[in-house]
């Protein structure tokens, strides 16, 4: 081999190593680091906060957690709670005489899906204090459900998935 072979072989190996040396560390996607802290509230569902997240890919490439949160709300949450609380006023049916229920599928959850909307639209200061007053609203429903002595569960089964979608929220926008 001529000198300018090796020299050349060494600036190739040099490259490659340099460009290793250089390259940016893989850091998690936000909503996998989401889902990846939603164990702390819900043990074992990470893959299902993955499953869902992942079915969204506008909300999977969010680049930072104000954008997440948006969109997640926007397109996420906002839906999920409007389908619930349409089946909580039909449970209304089933116990016609419970103030609890009527409070829960009216009142708290109106809160809940207007506190979800303003999440979606507002600044990320604000954004946190609306999930948290939808939050709120989710825990005023069950806590009306338990001073009535209301055991349903289709209405343990809702609240739990509403709360289950309010976390993903919340833990994004603790990050904004």
């Amino acid at each position: 081999m001529t000198p300018s072979t090796y020299l050349s072989l060494l600036i190739t190996i040099s490259m490659i190593f340099i460009s290793y040396a250089i390259s940016p560390i893989s850091t998690p996607k936000i909503y996998e680091s989401v889902c990846k802290e939603i164990v702390h509230k819900f043990p074992h569902y990470e893959q299902t906060c993955m499953k869902l997240l992942e079915a969204y890919p506008e909300i999977t490439l969010a680049k930072d957690y104000y954008t997440f949160t948006k969109l997640y709300c926007k397109i996420v949450a906002i839906e999920n709670a409007t389908k619930t609380q349409v089946k909580v006023k039909e449970l209304v049916n089933k116990y016609p005489s419970s103030l609890a229920v009527k409070a829960c599928a009216t009142t708290d959850y109106d809160t809940v899906v207007s506190e979800l909307k303003a999440g979606s639209v507002e600044n990320p200061e604000e954004i946190s204090l609306a999930i948290n007053y939808a939050y709120d609203a989710l825990n005023s429903c069950k806590q009306r459900l338990t001073n009535e002595k209301i055991v349903d569960t289709s209405f343990s089964a809702l609240n739990s998935a509403m709360e289950f979608v309010i976390e993903i929220a919340e833990i994004s926008s603790l990050k904004s």
